[in-house]
């Protein structure tokens, strides 16, 4: 496919080769510095995380270019089916687009969109999605939204501009928190000390993945999962969450608290931030510099946790979609 734009080369769309990886390295790291992409990104960790992916397919990975030069890019994928076994092609996601900072840049990014649907609705595709999410995320977990997939940043105007102005509407977004770690102490109150002199933390470090789809989203990551147990019953747990920590990227060392809810019934007043802050004194035992969380922008109960525990938003991830029926 061929784009004609004034001001600048003639613009050929096509399938990524294996001597793109470089010039898909610095398209990325051309892009706005944001603490919820990977940058400065290389060609080994793109092919590590990335292209080594055993679903990977490069007619789903779209390059445009100048004068033999890529200039931007596109990557569509897949999600698994219900039990995790493997892809279906009813949801196609648009898990990446980039483009050089170009005069026509936007007009680049809507030629590459455009080929990225057409290749997922011919594989099947009956709804689309603008951005990666938790459990589905084929590509780029730790690498874009933060330590695991959260949509399109709301700081990444390109894309998130790009997918509105197409037809995709906002179905979901979440809240990207950080705080340090370093600087926690814990909450001293007479609650939180009778919460402690009752209960134990069980850590279950390095799970195995449950399921085929949830290894290949982790990738390289380090999972340990926390559990809040009575000291009287050690085998019933009352509340729980996991942590993820994509190795061999961050210089400054990351932790992501997922899969955790902060409104278990039955529980009692206290328990969830009391884990949380035990979670931030694990991750500081473990080396970490700074632990991450996410929250859907209408849990006001759980914003108001992490926000009392010193967390702070650092970016906001957005979902989008639209039916492939136009």
């Amino acid at each position: 496919m061929v784009l004609l734009l004034r001001g600048l080369p003639v613009i050929s769309i096509r399938s990524f080769r294996n001597d793109d990886l470089r010039a898909i390295a610095e398209i990325w790291n051309h892009q706005p510095r944001s603490r919820g992409r990977y940058q400065p990104m290389t060609c080994q960790v793109f092919e590590r995380e990335v292209l080594s992916k055993p679903y990977f397919d490069r007619h789903d990975f779209v390059v445009a270019v100048a004068d033999g030069v890529p200039v931007g890019f596109v990557h569509a994928g897949y999600a698994a089916d219900l039990d995790g076994k493997r892809l279906s092609t009813d949801l196609g996601i648009i898990c990446a687009l980039q483009v050089l900072p170009l005069p026509d840049r936007d007009q680049i990014g809507e030629q590459l969109l455009r080929c990225a649907e057409q290749g997922l609705v011919s594989r099947g595709a009956v709804n689309l999605r603008g951005g990666c999410m938790r459990n589905v995320a084929p590509f780029y977990g730790g690498l874009y939204g933060g330590c695991v997939a959260s949509g399109v940043l709301a700081s990444d105007r390109l894309f998130l501009d790009l997918l509105v102005r197409t037809g995709y509407t906002i179905r979901d977004e979440q809240f990207i928190y950080q705080r340090s770690v370093g600087s926690f102490r814990p909450v001293a109150q007479r609650a939180q000390v009778r919460l402690r002199r009752r209960h134990l933390i069980d850590v279950a470090d390095d799970l195995p993945a449950p399921t085929w789809w949830e290894a290949c989203q982790r990738g390289n990551a380090h999972v340990t999962r926390l559990r809040l147990v009575p000291r009287a019953v050690p085998t019933q747990e009352l509340i729980a969450l996991s942590l993820w920590e994509s190795t061999g990227l961050a210089v400054e060392r990351t932790i992501g608290i997922v899969d955790w809810d902060c409104g278990c019934s039955g529980t009692e007043d206290g328990v969830a931030e009391f884990l949380v802050g035990e979670a931030i004194v694990h991750c500081g035992q473990q080396g970490a510099s700074t632990i991450e969380i996410h929250i859907n922008s209408g849990d006001q109960r759980g914003q108001a946790l992490v926000e009392c525990l010193g967390f702070e938003v650092v970016d906001r991830g957005v979902c989008l979609s639209r039916p492939a029926d136009w």
